[in-house]
């Protein structure tokens, strides 16, 4: 695919996620969500949007650097004969879920902002250093048209350019959505509805844009890692692409069954 057709396609991706009906749909959700008597995302109570003991809860199940072995983890990437680290601010489930769930699915767009320390904080951590002209790419994994139509936004995104109005990323970041779908991938849906065989072919669904120097170095990041294979497939694509994939950082990780200490994912 040429540089003209990736053009096409984020044109097309930013023309579809900022349709009026949708954006104006989604302003007076979030009108409502201020002005209206609400419910609490994660338990139901009425009058919070976020009642003081789920909000303590949220905060409680995630954690600021130094992150715990147990929210670590290695992912192989047989096709480069390597791994990248991975690092998780909470593990999920409980009331973490919740959160996430309402955040992604139920348009609590609020949410962001309790999340995006937490992300920037473990960003900042596997920040590798690098010379002063030479910044780190923070890399969203993309979202598909369908599901920004659905939503009204790209949650991993949106709480990046949260961390970003901010001021929490480091000065050596720099937020940059270089990865997208293929063409005849746009309009697919979530990846929750996809077989674990859909998912390991994903890199044969996703391109990314040529870097700017060589060897650009670049943080993947993804809101929850389950298999490791959205994260995985990804960092082939950079790879490929002429990225130095230094590693991850998720929202929330899925333990193994059985596994409740941690380690390798593979």
């Amino acid at each position: 695919m040429g540089s003209n057709d990736r053009e096409i396609l984020r044109d097309l991706d930013q023309l579809y996620g900022q349709r009026v009906p949708q954006w104006v749909r989604f302003a007076l959700r979030e009108t409502c969500n201020f002005l209206l008597p609400a419910s609490c995302a994660v338990c139901g109570r009425a009058d919070d949007r976020l009642c003081p003991t789920c909000r303590g809860a949220v905060r409680r199940q995630l954690c600021l650097p130094p992150l715990p072995d147990s929210q670590s983890r290695y992912l192989e990437l047989p096709a480069l004969a390597g791994q990248i680290p991975v690092a998780a601010c909470g593990v999920y489930g409980n009331e973490l879920a919740r959160a996430i769930l309402s955040y992604k699915d139920h348009q609590r767009y609020f949410l962001k902002e309790l999340f995006s320390p937490y992300l920037a904080a473990a960003l900042n951590a596997s920040l590798v250093p690098q010379s002063r002209a030479r910044r780190t790419l923070v890399v969203p994994m993309p979202t598909s048209l369908k599901a920004i139509a659905r939503r009204g936004y790209r949650p991993v995104e949106a709480m990046l350019q949260s961390a970003e109005r901010l001021g929490l990323l480091d000065a050596g970041l720099e937020l940059s959505p270089v990865l997208h779908y293929r063409m005849g991938q746009v309009f697919s849906g979530a990846q929750k509805s996809k077989s674990g065989s859909d998912r390991r072919g994903q890199h044969a669904q996703l391109i990314a844009e040529i870097p700017r120097v060589r060897q650009q170095p670049i943080l993947l990041v993804d809101d929850v890692m389950t298999t490791g294979s959205t994260l995985q497939n990804a960092a082939i694509t950079c790879n490929n692409a002429g990225y130095d994939v230094l590693g991850g950082v998720v929202l929330a990780l899925t333990r193994p069954p059985g596994d409740d200490r941690g380690g390798q994912l593979r």
